[in-house]
């Protein structure tokens, strides 16, 4: 979940506005929202919003989702591994070929 979607959901739990929020940080409203949008906020202000709107630094982290990319990406690395594997054997395969075929091209040189 973005940032933004985590601040507009405490705000609606307290019903306060995005605009009230801005004002308590001594920020412009689109200010504050670009911020939010792009999750590009200080750490400082992260820390003052949340004695702002009253709530652990932590509620601003879904740290539920993070478990879930990392899961995801898991079985990314094992089809890697796995598609690694059958391109060596793919060489392997190719280069007996090579020396069968330049074999045969000896043999088809020499004079009878």
């Amino acid at each position: 979940m973005e940032l933004k979607n985590i601040v507009d959901t405490i705000l609606k739990d307290q019903n306060r506005s995005l605009s009230w929020l801005a004002v308590e940080m001594n920020k412009t409203f689109d200010g504050m929202k670009l911020s939010l949008v792009k999750e590009s906020i200080k750490y400082t202000d992260l820390k003052r919003m949340a004695v702002v709107l009253k709530v652990p630094v932590a509620a601003f982290f879904n740290e539920k989702e993070e478990l879930n990319l990392v899961a995801e990406e898991m079985p990314v690395y094992t089809s890697l591994k796995s598609e690694l594997g059958s391109c060596r054997e793919l060489v392997k395969t190719l280069k007996s070929q090579i020396v069968d075929k330049e074999k045969i091209i000896g043999l088809l040189s020499e004079p009878r």
